[in-house]
């Protein structure tokens, strides 16, 4: 059968509503069993000018799928876009979801030049998985305990489909600055320093510290940081500490926060930490590390804590893999860092 492939429009609510909580549709997605017409209506109303979104149409009109691309939205990952699908339960085994998979493709290399799709599907859900198989996805790992389904948290299969250019790819491409640490030595005291809550006027030390060149090589950051930028950043957090030396500059700064507002996603946080690069292999990064896990465990909901680093990144791997932390998945070509796009890990642990 011929789908009509149209954008997703306002009037789409009600035939929008019946694909979303159809029990097909509920189980092997992020969709929630009731939801209401009217939040619906409200989210066509007003949605996102970074999520692209597509609907097949039978050739009376009748809306029988969608799927869409969500644009990342950090600047050094602006290549990069998370795919989503859903076919109503009737409509199962059709061709819908081929439609609109070869509809969206077209759309993302040929009009947004996207480098990186990517998505996560239910680990038993086959039938979309070998879907994506045939349209170029590849396996990049597994998150542990992903994704709330019935009681239970389910592990997500984790897939990307890549399109760069000759020389893009990390291989060709300059290497991050060393993140190596200072060979110890035994005339180099450690710098007495104490951790605390971040306060927003933090924010121009906050900001400072990611001025140096090998914190913006091995995070997401960007030159020429914008202190009020971080104290919005620093508003937001779930939970901040820094790192304060004797003489009141902060030396390191560390974070969680949660990744969405998807209820089904509600036990995940995601964890961030930065040392000033003078103050590596002097214990500061443990201790922050060791208190935000301290938090966690003891005084927050999460059950899951997740973070991303760069693949080269040796030091920070190994200090996340003291802590518990176990590598899930190699994302290739995740993110931008002098000119080429090189490769993170996704690492996890459970703390509950």
């Amino acid at each position: 059968m011929h789908y009509q492939i149209r954008r997703l429009a306002p009037t789409d609510a009600a035939a929008l509503h019946r694909l979303r909580t159809s029990p097909g549709v509920v189980r092997n997605t992020l969709q929630q069993p009731f939801q209401s017409l009217a939040s619906v209506q409200q989210l066509l109303d007003n949605f996102p000018p970074h999520i692209h979104a597509l609907v097949a149409c039978t050739p009376d009109g009748e809306l029988v799928g969608c799927g869409g691309l969500h644009l990342a939205i950090p600047p050094r990952r602006r290549h990069t876009a998370l795919l989503f699908l859903m076919v109503r339960d009737d409509w199962q085994g059709k061709g819908v979801g081929g439609a609109l998979m070869r509809a969206l493709l077209d759309y993302a290399d040929n009009w947004l030049d996207l480098k990186r799709i990517e998505l996560d599907a239910v680990h038993d859900n086959h039938r979309a998985i070998a879907l994506y198989h045939r349209y170029g996805f590849e396996h990049e790992g597994v998150a542990r305990g992903f994704n709330l389904r019935e009681g239970v948290y389910q592990d997500a299969v984790l897939m990307a489909r890549l399109r760069f250019r000759p020389g893009e790819h990390a291989a060709s491409t300059r290497p991050a600055e060393p993140a190596t640490r200072p060979a110890p030595r035994q005339d180099r005291p450690r710098q007495p320093f104490h951790l605390r809550h971040s306060e927003l006027d933090d924010a121009a030390g906050v900001a400072a510290l990611m001025a140096h060149d090998s914190v913006q090589a091995n995070t997401l950051q960007l030159p020429y940081p914008d202190e009020k930028a971080w104290r919005q950043r620093l508003s937001d957090c779930t939970y901040s500490l820094v790192a304060e030396a004797a003489d009141g500059s902060i030396i390191g700064n560390a974070a969680i926060w949660q990744p969405g507002d998807n209820p089904r996603l509600g036990h995940i946080a995601e964890l961030g930490i930065i040392v000033h690069p003078a103050q590596h292999g002097q214990g500061v990064g443990s201790a922050l590390l060791q208190a935000l896990l301290g938090q966690v465990s003891d005084y927050l909901p999460y059950r899951r804590l997740q973070l991303m680093v760069f693949s080269d990144n040796a030091p920070a791997i190994a200090l996340y893999e003291k802590y518990g932390f176990a590598r899930e998945a190699t994302l290739r070509g995740d993110s931008l860092r002098h000119g080429g796009y090189h490769d993170s890990l996704l690492m996890a642990r459970a703390v509950k």
